[in-house]
């Protein structure tokens, strides 16, 4: 029985390495354009003196003899380089030299505070290679890198003065033209909530005063050219059935994007059919897929030793005979936590950015928050039903509750190894493809020193609430009479009902009025926070059921978990500047 069982832990370890190859070598074949485009992972000090991470895109073309026109790539708020690979790819792979950066105080590059956040001594950097001809420079960005992108093609404190060399710069799903002497292209998709610069603002863009006039003209044609290219007076405004991170990987965006630098910029100079890539898309995640399924045959394998034997105990019988579980641990958790999900999010960004010494990391301060609000809520109907509920058996719930010190620190190794084999393929995956595995938004990326020191700083509290939580979901649910399956995707669903239900909410409420339930940067936040947990918790909800079964306890299972979502957190998120 026990050859049986390490043989299927070896398949399900080589399984995943074979998916987790596949994968990197399929992405890396759609990123270098099928091999006509090189693409290197730079760090470079800029003319401020400050460290950045980039990532290059140099096609075939691109040589000293015959430099190529340069092109910026800067991501929007919180987001790394890696959220512009689409638009990169398919640019590199029609002639042009692409940089996509990490802005200051994102992922790699140094915590300082600009108001350019880097985007200019980027520029100059780019200029300045031999394969990059400096007369025919753009930028582009999403969200709020419009606004860096805005400063990388610009001169003086105003940035209103368009530099030398500088010819088109493109804005995804914010911005206006604004400014003179160089070719603009904005591209707004019908369902962005974002649109509006903080104020509610209707659907139709075509008639929005913002463009309307700056343009003269009662209603805009959506991809119609106004002005002369030639003298840097050209300007265009597009369309698109996309949301505000959508932007990011449909085709009409980056196509419209590719469509504008070819007229504003420079015609192609690599022919290029269709686009690649979704390709990349589709092997970053199956990279992902591999990365994470080898922490099942390594939790296995480490609860074999005899080190790590004592975590293991006898399968709890449930803490009461009715059906009150669930509808206390799952779904009376899911209603409320969807109704208090606008506030904390919107209001935990503010709230915990006040202790800027020790929780830094921007956007994640709002998820945390929320998160808080979720394990008190669960805190309170546990000590309800605790208190009320005849049918409940405590002294099993205590027991259940409990393990000892050593136990702890057990699960609490036990944890940190397990992870860190899948910490290593992501590094080995950054080594050898220069790629790191990302299912869309969600990416686990390799950690520098700074980011480790906040990984520490987080995992504490992700710790406290997924103890809480794997307590609430594990007690009193028994899997040796139902599918381990069923009872992952009760859990799941139980725990992305509150993100899926505000989704659908403020969605519907564009759909049906034009205006967003939230504007502008906290839309944008509220929606990346919760389209981040509905992914990541399917990997967090298959842990908890999996080391429930495996160990009979939820101790175990909360650490990897805490430690997962840590290192997604802090990863890439925006670091708050200190002084």
């Amino acid at each position: 029985m026990r050859e049986k069982k390490l043989d299927k832990k070896l398949l399900v370890a080589i399984l995943a390495l074979i998916i987790l190859t596949a994968g990197f070598g399929i992405a890396k074949y759609a990123e270098t354009g099928g091999g006509t485009v090189r693409v290197d992972r730079i760090e470079f000090v800029t003319n401020d003196g400050y460290e950045m991470s980039a990532k290059m895109y140099i096609p075939d073309n691109a040589t000293p003899e015959t430099p190529a026109p340069g092109i910026l790539g800067l991501p929007g708020g919180n987001a790394s380089l890696e959220n512009l690979s689409g638009v990169c790819i398919e640019l590199a792979r029609r002639g042009y030299v692409v940089m996509a950066v990490d802005p200051y105080t994102i992922g790699r590059s140094d915590v300082v505070t600009r108001p350019d956040v880097g985007s200019r001594g980027a520029m100059a950097y780019l200029k300045e290679l031999a394969f990059v001809d400096e007369t025919r420079m753009g930028a582009v960005g999403h969200s709020a890198g419009s606004g860096r992108a805005k400063y990388a093609v610009t001169t003086g404190d105003d940035a209103a003065q368009v530099a030398e060399g500088m010819k088109a710069v493109m804005y995804l799903g914010a911005g206006t033209f604004n400014l003179e002497g160089i070719n603009m292209g904005v591209f707004i998709g019908s369902w962005d909530n974002t649109y509006g610069q903080g104020k509610s603002s209707p659907r139709d863009i075509a008639t929005a005063a913002p463009f309307t006039e700056q343009l003269g003209v009662s209603e805009i044609e959506m991809g119609n050219w106004y002005g002369n290219t030639e003298d840097g007076t050209g300007r265009i405004l597009y369309t698109g059935n996309s949301g505000h991170a959508t932007a990011l990987v449909l085709k009409t965006p980056i196509l419209d994007t590719v469509a504008f630098f070819e007229k504003a910029l420079a015609p192609a100079l690599l022919q290029a059919e269709g686009t690649i890539y979704g390709v990349k898309e589709l092997g970053t995640s199956l990279a992902m897929v591999g990365a994470l399924m080898m922490l099942f045959p390594m939790i296995s394998f480490l609860l074999e030793r005899r080190f790590f034997q004592s975590i293991k105990r006898p399968m709890p019988e449930p803490v009461s005979g009715v059906n009150a579980p669930f509808l206390f641990y799952f779904i009376m958790p899911a209603i409320i936590n969807t109704l208090i999900c606008k506030w904390a999010i919107y209001n935990g960004q503010t709230i915990l950015g006040h202790v800027k010494n020790i929780l830094r990391i921007n956007n994640t301060n709002g998820f945390v928050f929320w998160f808080g609000c979720s394990a008190l809520l669960t805190v309170v109907i546990l000590a309800i039903r605790f208190k009320w509920d005849k049918n409940i058996n405590k002294e099993r719930i205590l027991t259940h509750a409990k393990t000892t010190w050593p136990n702890f620190f057990k699960s609490l190794l036990l944890g940190f190894l397990a992870v860190l084999v899948v910490y290593g393929l992501v590094q080995a995956g950054e080594t050898f493809f220069g790629l790191s595995p990302r299912l869309w938004k969600v990416q686990i990326n390799v950690l520098n020193d700074t980011r480790w020191g906040l990984f520490l700083t987080y995992f504490p509290l992700y710790l406290l609430f997924f103890g809480i939580f794997n307590f609430s979901q594990t007690i009193g649910l028994k899997l040796r009479n139902q599918s381990e399956g069923r009872f992952t995707f009760l859990v799941w669903l139980s725990s992305t009902i509150p993100a899926a239900a505000f989704l659908i909410f403020t969605y519907g409420k564009l759909f049906l009025t034009g205006y967003t339930a939230i504007t502008n940067v906290q839309m944008s936040r509220a929606n990346s926070t919760l389209l981040n947990c509905i992914l990541t918790y399917l990997i967090t909800c298959k842990v908890t059921t999996y080391c429930y079964k495996k160990t009979g306890g939820f101790h175990t299972g909360a650490v990897i978990n805490a430690v997962i979502m840590t290192w997604v957190a802090v990863a890439t998120d925006l670091i708050t500047v200190i002084g």
